[in-house]
């Protein structure tokens, strides 16, 4: 891993550390319309001239071929070097587009993240995964390009909705899932009265190392990294579903009940705990909305036909043995897809 992952409750003071150096002329912020009124100002950017900074749209919408065409537009027109420095400011949505803006533009320059939502925080700090959702599916085109820098303030969690702080807690379920069973019950039972407390900071930082762990041991998802994507499969199909019909569904929502239908299978399939199963299960439920796009069973799975992590006929799942043992490469037959589905529809 490349950059330097900082959680702190002085963000402007670690953002300011990172660009030591760095001509203030150099400097460049991308930030979405939900951050656009205090990142500038939260995070000591005051000097940068408004010439420099560029808003993009919030949502998944924004995650666009034609988005990333206008950040390098911008970037051109107002005389970015090579030795220049973008600063994304925002959710995952600008996190991930802005690395990938950067990494291509002049073949790279470099991109400091302060991600400003909880599941920027604990997902996309680290790892260096960027891209744009493309032909109707989810991060269809990016590439990995690790950030100089990662700056992790929660006191940031304060100004956000509830919907989008469980959006990143589902995350934070995966992360224990593949830390202990012990971590499992602390994420379950966290105060998210206490999202923007010094006490959350260190759920934060400890489920980022569980993150870590995976991408150190395998930067670029060759093999064992490929854990993390545990609920992902069916949860990406979820989140592509909804996209095409319209459907407001978050990452954390899809996740969360990938996350049901992986257990499930990991029940069946590796003799996970089923008294586990049920409690996480329950947490989903009573947390998370439903979403209509979950029920449609046939759909999502040609949708998870389209998977990365697909390398031969069939669906590749990751599945878990026991909290901490998770297994890669899983690949499930279309019939025990379709009965898994049937638990989050």
């Amino acid at each position: 891993m490349r950059g330097q992952v900082v959680f702190t409750r002085d963000a402007a003071g670690a953002l300011g550390r990172m660009l030591e150096g760095t001509a203030e002329e150099e400097v460049y912020v991308l930030a979405d319309e939900n951050s656009r009124r205090w990142c500038v100002g939260r995070l000591g950017l005051e000097g940068v001239p408004e010439a420099r900074r560029l808003v993009m749209a919030a949502g998944e919408g924004a995650k666009s071929l034609e988005t990333a065409a206008r950040v390098w537009q911008w970037l051109s027109e107002r005389g970015a070097r090579r030795g220049s420095v973008l600063v994304n400011g925002g959710g995952g949505g600008v996190t991930g587009l802005g690395g990938f803006a950067a990494w291509c533009f002049k073949r790279g320059v470099r991109h400091i993240n302060v991600p400003t939502t909880l599941l920027a925080q604990v997902d996309a700090s680290v790892g260096g995964k960027t891209g744009v959702d493309f032909n109707g599916l989810k991060n269809e085109v990016g590439t990995f390009a690790e950030p100089e820098g990662v700056v992790v303030d929660n006191g940031m969690l304060a100004m956000l909705p509830r919907r989008e702080v469980l959006s990143g807690l589902a995350e934070m379920v995966k992360h224990a899932l593949l830390d202990s069973g012990e971590h499992v019950e602390e994420v379950l039972a966290a105060d998210l009265a206490d999202v923007a407390g010094a006490g959350f900071l260190g759920l934060i930082e400890q489920s980022v190392a569980v993150k870590a762990r995976f991408v150190r041991q395998d930067p670029k998802e060759g093999g064992w990294r490929r854990a993390l994507n545990l609920g992902h499969t069916a949860g990406h199909a979820i989140e592509s579903a909804a996209l095409q019909r319209g459907e407001a569904v978050t990452h954390g929502e899809a996740v969360a009940h990938g996350l049901e239908a992986a257990l499930w299978l990991s029940v069946r399939k590796r003799g996970f705990d089923a008294r586990l199963y049920g409690r996480v299960r329950e947490f989903v439920r009573r947390t998370y909305p439903r979403c209509e796009a979950a029920a449609e069973g046939d759909a999502l799975y040609a949708l998870m036909l389209h998977d990365k992590k697909n390398e031969r006929a069939g669906v590749n799942f990751t599945l878990l043995r026991a909290p901490g043992e998770p297994e890669i490469n899983c690949y499930c037959e279309r019939e025990e897809i379709l009965e898994a589905l049937k638990e989050i529809g």
